[in-house]
């Protein structure tokens, strides 16, 4: 199955339903994005997974906080990990977010995206990225495109 690294430890996602071709196309697209993207996977379920992301000094801009395109793309990476995880394998269509409160002096953000329906054509994927400390930071919700 499709292997993905989850801190240190390799995990199977034995649960995902794709041909043998996607699967590897996926676990090579998901092993470069831990890798360069560095964020942790710290669960993946069929139809969630939720992602940290370490907050380090390249990453804030001239306020002290987390870009804001950072946080768009922690919140796009792991929608398309939840979708995977779904059953939907595909692009990004659109993405919307809201920044809710301020990342100044987070260390961590932790991502959550959640299935909220995958079909054939097309998915939609609710995320909501938290400090370290539980409290609201941003919400969104993405739609993939399927094939």
């Amino acid at each position: 199955g499709v292997r993905l690294w989850k801190g240190k430890k390799l995990v199977n996602l034995d649960f995902l339903n794709v041909s043998d071709e996607s699967r590897q196309r996926s676990q090579e697209c998901l092993e470069r994005v831990l890798r360069d993207q560095d964020i942790n996977f710290t669960e993946l379920a069929p139809d969630r997974a939720v992602g940290v992301l370490k907050v380090r000094e390249d990453k804030l801009n001239l306020y002290g906080m987390v870009y804001g395109g950072d946080v768009f793309n922690l919140m796009d990476v792991v929608a398309g990990i939840a979708n995977l995880c779904g059953g939907g394998y595909g692009p990004t269509v659109s993405g919307n977010i809201e920044y809710i409160s301020s990342t100044r002096g987070q260390k961590e953000l932790v991502c959550r995206g959640v299935a909220r329906k995958v079909g054939r054509t097309f998915s939609h994927i609710d995320t909501e990225v938290l400090g370290e400390d539980g409290k609201l930071l941003a919400k969104g919700s993405f739609v993939y495109f399927n094939h």
